[in-house]
């Protein structure tokens, strides 16, 4: 998962700030996964994440994803010399703060909403939160 312009080939390292984010608020759906530190999410990451729910969902439900890595993360090749610029893109990444939603699930049925997002959560690399708001219907 990469996006498919940016502005720049190459950024810097981001820094991430241990402050509490106040976008833990769901406005796609019912359930939804909450970082509860902060971290760096990997586009392979996601990519997992929204594979283990499909297969649990079977079709029956909607997946709204609220991150995309747009920061690029940059490596050497291995054997290489100091100096000679930059190394080449490795992968993409999004700094995640704690109290921000990652993605957030709309299906009928509990009981498959809770094992796909329980199994989702261990797909990623930090501590997560399942929440439930039973106040939204939009599927």
């Amino acid at each position: 998962m990469k996006p498919k312009h940016t502005k720049y080939k190459r950024y810097h390292s981001p820094r991430i700030l241990n402050k509490f984010n106040n976008k833990g608020i769901l406005i796609y759906s019912n359930y939804a996964i909450i970082a509860t530190e902060s971290s760096l999410i990997t586009g392979d990451q996601l990519e997992a994440v929204i594979l283990t729910i499909k297969r649990t969902l079977k079709r029956r439900g909607k997946i709204k994803l609220r991150v995309f890595p747009h920061r690029s993360r940059t490596k050497k090749g291995l054997g290489l010399r100091m100096g000679k610029g930059k190394g080449k893109v490795d992968d993409w990444l999004q700094p995640v703060l704690p109290g921000s939603v990652i993605l957030e699930l709309c299906t009928e049925s509990d009981l498959l909403a809770m094992t796909g997002l329980r199994l989702a959560k261990g797909k990623l690399g930090f501590k997560t939160r399942i929440i439930i708001q039973k106040s939204i219907t939009n599927y």
